[in-house]
């Protein structure tokens, strides 16, 4: 779930303000249980998907294991799938390794 709204304005705006610059493309949030991490990284993630900025995202709970393509076993094909989604050019540069015979 995503801040509610008008909440964790400043945090939220700094973050989209540091991933401005190019050389920033990853955020490591971290904070005491309950502080509100998960709410804001899913807030981030939903602002820089509407700008057409989000390549992918994912989200692990330490207290959950997660099952099926949540789980980490799947998260190298499931990183792999968002970011060919996200650019045409890798998505050829990807199938074409994967066909590849040593590539498997």
């Amino acid at each position: 779930s995503k801040c509610l709204e008008n909440t964790r304005i400043r945090i939220q705006a700094s973050i989209l303000d540091h991933l401005e610059e190019r050389k920033h493309r990853f955020v490591w949030l971290r904070g005491s249980p309950g502080t509100g991490k998960t709410a804001i990284s899913m807030s981030i993630a939903s602002a820089l998907k509407k700008q057409g900025r989000l390549a992918a995202s994912f989200f692990w709970d330490k207290n959950r294991k997660g099952e099926g393509l949540a789980s980490i076993e799947h998260f190298p094909s499931t990183l792999a799938r968002q970011l060919a989604l996200f650019n045409v050019e890798y998505e050829g540069l990807l199938v074409s390794q994967l066909r590849q015979t040593s590539a498997l």
